[in-house]
């Protein structure tokens, strides 16, 4: 899933730690092709099929191979918890290529990535702000030897082509290889059966139910924070209200009360001591449930049952346009009957959240009445000052304007 607009893509990573080199052929779900040898002297373009290269074109050191280690030393274990049907360990990587990894807890190999911005450790995968490992498995024979060889033999420099120092994998599919085009959508069949953007011409715009409670593990954009299990109620049709109430710790202890109205919302962290603290209206209001119509997603890909990516039934991946920040974008995955699986914004800035990753759902039904009054330490949404004379600056913008009730000239 890229960071901006555009399309999914599918790829296969060859590695060799003796070399080191790394084999990476990235095919576009729409379109495009390229297929690349990575090693510490060179980065090639590879010509031909993917099972009888022909040739290679040499970019010089553009790139670097991986390391065994994805996750450097100082990298810090989240906890452990399923997502969807696998389980996983959470682990945050700061530094230069800051990242999040899901670790599968039986191969101890990564599950899913994701990145806050363009990463070059490891290439190619750090061009994308979110990645799932389908397949992870050790080979017997890379067979990167011999194609080293024939690129060291073959290879001729690029020219008449301008590449940015460190291009990405969609820039250089714009090199062009015809035979690597014609059996892309082969390729994609092999490695991810059961995944295709022709079926989204059938798919519909999910919708949410007017009424919903659904529990999630949510995600903070900034690294130090740790993920958040979160139970949410959702109310549009009679109280105009998302509740979504965060949980940290085991035993778990709500930390905190985001309350999103009519056109407005109200954040409250409690105290340590598990009081409530301030609270003030600097939310957006609350999420239309026909936010992805009026945002315009796209479905970018559809996967069936079975397919190895995880979904038991079928789903469907959109891609959503933020307002007025074009070409970022948000992504979105639900089954065809409206149910969410995953959302991710990506290349985030500020504060907030970055990933939902959605549980149990249960729609038609909602909290009680009670449940959605604002707490009496709540500040009116007009911009009054709190107790001790701050006025909170909202992160409501008019970005958030067609996903949420918030007015269109927030600020």
């Amino acid at each position: 899933m890229p960071f901006e607009q555009g399309q999914l893509d599918v790829g296969e990573f060859v590695y060799d730690a003796a070399l080191p080199a790394l084999r990476a052929t990235v095919y576009g779900l729409e379109s495009g092709a390229v297929d690349l040898l990575i090693t510490q002297q060179d980065t090639c373009v590879i010509h031909g099929a993917h099972g009888a290269p022909a040739y290679c074109t040499s970019l010089g050191q553009r790139l670097r191979p991986p390391s065994p280690q994805w996750l450097a030393k100082e990298s810090v274990c989240l906890g452990q918890s399923p997502v969807a049907s696998h389980a996983v360990q959470w682990w945050k990587k700061s530094g230069f290529d800051a990242a999040r990894y899901w670790i599968s807890t039986d191969t101890r190999l990564p599950w899913r990535s994701l990145f806050l911005r363009r990463a070059f450790e490891p290439p190619i995968i750090g061009d994308y702000a979110m990645s799932y490992f389908a397949a992870f498995t050790p080979l017997p024979d890379t067979k990167l030897a011999t194609l080293r060889d024939l690129c060291a033999k073959t290879a001729k420099p690029l020219e008449g082509k301008d590449l940015s120092a460190t291009p990405t994998a969609r820039e250089l599919m714009a090199l062009g290889n015809e035979p690597a085009e014609n059996e892309r959508r082969e390729r994609i069949g092999e490695l991810i059966p059961g995944l295709s953007h022709k079926a989204c011409a059938g798919m519909k715009t999910p919708r949410w139910p007017d009424r919903f409670v659904t529990t999630a593990i949510v995600t903070p954009i900034q690294l130090d924070e740790y993920p958040y299990s979160t139970l949410i109620y959702y109310d549009w049709s009679e109280f105009h209200t998302q509740l979504i109430l965060p949980f940290y710790g085991y035993p778990p202890v709500l930390q905190g009360i985001l309350s999103l109205k009519d056109r407005v919302g109200y954040r409250q962290h409690y105290l340590h001591e598990h009081k409530p603290g301030v609270c003030a209206a600097v939310l957006p209001g609350i999420v239309r449930p026909d936010w992805m119509s009026v945002a315009s997603c796209q479905c970018k890909a559809v996967i069936d049952p079975g397919s190895p990516l995880g979904a038991n039934v079928p789903s469907q991946i959109l891609e959503c346009p933020i307002k007025m920040q074009s070409p970022r974008i948000m992504w979105s995955w639900y089954t065809t009957q409206d149910e969410p699986i995953m959302f991710v914004e990506a290349a985030p800035e500020g504060t907030g959240v970055i990933l939902a990753d959605y549980d149990d759902w249960v729609p038609g039904q909602s909290g009680l009445p009670g449940n959605f009054d604002l707490p009496k330490e709540c500040v009116p949404a007009d911009g009054s000052a709190d107790a001790a004379g701050h006025t909170p600056r909202s992160i409501a913008t008019v970005s958030c304007s067609e996903c949420h009730t918030t007015p269109f000239s927030a600020q």
